[in-house]
């Protein structure tokens, strides 16, 4: 492997970001093909997050070796106390140590000699004749043919060129405690609790991770890509003095490390430009409603990467031949997300009648049918009851402006006519 800085490199491939995103779409371009690859990232592994994510995946990847914990069940939990609970014979869902997958994917990279990694965090970019020109931090200078943005929430080519970026975004804050015990039947269990004013409104989780350990925390969903750390932690500390059975069982539980962290929701309308392929957060493929990211970015950055491959080896990196990936993605992404941000505004922001209401219906789905909604977020309703929910509920807020603001106007009225 060579990293040389202060230097100018030529490439046939950069790709930004040294995430799961990006080390998956190099991984499967290095295995196939001779493309010269350039991976720009400052620090790999440096996502220190312990994301729940699905065993078959992390199986097929071989990334076995980074999984913390495995979960016979899933639950959803309301302040409420409602309770969803899906138990199954197998483990089909893990917690997975972020970095050290993310290490994994690195050292493989590491064996063949097509791949070169750059410590240097990307701070321009340029459209040339043959591609891209990349400026790092460090002075040196980055030509591809094809650029594969997996920035995640930093967004390089968004911010650089104008693209759009995702609507919203979760920003979670965790901690990891020890000394601590699962409720009695939920120690194999991975836990969403429902999101509430008071602990934040994306909603929290508690995965036991083995060896009397526990992840525990929330998160508050965002128009704006800033953390707003204040409200997180004030919220992460109220969830941990109220929120039950949690509260009590961490009472005692010795605090270890801070997590926090944003993850981008909702699709950009755009994965590829002339040149350019957005993938994992960058292109805000993380699930709309359970905001599970590891997959979709293993999976789509292994996508991402076939189609670039295929480019590279037609020496056409037009957008018309790239639309390949974006139409693949949309094929098994497309419905389901588009419906999830449709409704994204109701089910965060108004409050936990919404939580109860799908705490009753997941509590009526087989353990399948959960995993499927976990993995595609597939919201229950049709197209045509969505529009109709949004109608309603604008059409709610319209009303209650009005009334509000009549209730201004004959409060004022009132003082006036008291005045005289």
């Amino acid at each position: 492997m060579n990293n040389i800085l202060y230097a100018a490199h030529e490439c046939d491939i950069a790709i930004i970001g040294g995430g799961l995103a990006g080390l998956s779409s190099a991984l499967t371009v290095a295995v196939n093909s001779n493309a010269s690859v350039i991976l720009v990232d400052g620090a790999i592994g440096s996502n220190r997050s312990l994301p729940l994510t699905f065993s078959d995946t992390i199986q097929q990847f071989g990334l076995e070796g980074s999984i913390l914990e495995r979960y016979h069940g899933f639950a959803l939990r309301t302040r409420n106390d409602n309770y969803s609970l899906h138990m199954y014979d197998d483990t089909p869902l893990v917690s997975l140590d972020y970095s050290a997958a993310s290490r994994q994917l690195y050292t493989r990279l590491q064996e063949y000699p097509t791949f070169t990694q750059l410590s240097a965090q990307a701070v321009r970019l340029d459209r040339i004749p043959t591609g891209w020109r990349i400026c790092l931090q460090n002075k040196s200078i980055v030509t591809s043919n094809l650029l594969i943005d997996a920035s995640g929430r930093a967004h390089f080519t968004a911010r650089q060129l104008g693209h759009p970026t995702p609507p919203m975004y979760s920003h979670c804050y965790g901690r990891i405690f020890s000394n601590c015990h699962a409720p009695v039947g939920e120690e194999s269990v991975a836990l969403f609790l429902a999101g509430n004013p008071r602990h934040g409104n994306g909603g929290g989780w508690f995965y036991p991770l083995g060896g009397q350990r526990a992840s525990f925390g929330f998160a508050r969903l965002t128009n704006s890509s800033q953390f707003p750390a204040k409200e997180c932690q004030q919220g992460f500390e109220y969830a941990l003095q109220d929120f039950s059975p949690y509260a009590e069982i961490l009472q005692d539980a010795i605090p270890e490390d801070i997590h926090v962290g944003s993850i981008p929701i909702g699709p950009v309308k755009r994965l590829v430009y002339d040149g350019l392929m957005l993938v994992g957060d960058a292109a805000g493929q993380a699930t709309p409603w359970a905001c599970m990211g590891a997959e979709p970015a293993l999976v789509n950055g292994q996508l991402c990467g076939r189609v670039a491959v295929r480019t590279f080896r037609e020496q056409d990196f037009s957008r018309s031949r790239l639309l390949d990936y974006e139409r693949m993605w949309k094929t098994r992404n497309g419905r389901g997300f588009r419906q999830a941000v449709m409704l994204a505004d109701l089910e965060w922001q108004r409050g936990e009648a919404v939580w109860d209401y799908s705490v009753n219906k997941f509590d009526q789905m087989s353990g399948s049918e959960m995993l499927h909604f976990l993995r595609h977020n597939t919201p229950h309703f049709s197209l045509p009851l969505i529009w109709w929910l949004l109608v309603y509920d604008r059409l709610g807020l319209i009303r209650r402006s009005l009334r509000d603001r009549l209730n201004r106007s004959l409060i004022s009225m009132k003082l006036k006519l008291g005045d005289s």
